[in-house]
């Protein structure tokens, strides 16, 4: 782990994560309002690179280990988090996380998609714009002596 070798032994990590994908609101209510219109996607591996590949704290755990990190704490955190009223929400959800994503590569789909996801995000809306949870994991760890080979 490149992030290691370049600490002190001794030297302090931190880091947030996201959980899984079906844990975050923030990611999934605009996915599943949208995948009526979107093609099939391949089943996500855990151990695949992206936004989730930290999903797991026993992965965590063992990547960070195995490159050097002891004290390694992970804990969960949750937060209700927005980009403000609905369309500047929907606007978010349509270019950033595993909907934007899909959108990125299959553009012709955004107008199919708009009302299924504004609908979804409308029953999230309140006096702070529309919120949904993220659930990411906190992560610190300590370096050890020499890096690993």
């Amino acid at each position: 782990m490149n992030i290691r070798r370049g600490l002190k032994p001794g030297g302090r990590l931190a880091f947030v994560c996201w959980r899984g994908l079906e844990e975050n609101p923030l990611d999934i209510v605009p996915l599943r309002a949208a995948s009526p219109y979107l093609p099939a996607q391949p089943d996500h591996h855990p151990d695949a690179p992206g936004a989730f590949a930290f999903a797991d704290a026993n992965r965590v755990r063992g990547v960070l280990a195995k490159a050097g990190f002891e004290d390694i704490e992970i804990n969960a955190h949750d937060e209700r988090v927005g980009s403000g009223d609905i369309d500047t929400m929907l606007a978010v959800c349509m270019r950033v996380g595993a909907l934007g994503k899909i959108l990125r590569e299959n553009p012709e789909l955004r107008g199919a998609t708009v009302a299924a996801v504004r609908s979804a995000l409308a029953a999230h809306d309140g006096p702070d714009g529309v919120r949904l949870r993220a659930a990411t994991w906190i992560v610190t760890a300590r370096s050890v002596g020499q890096a690993p080979a």
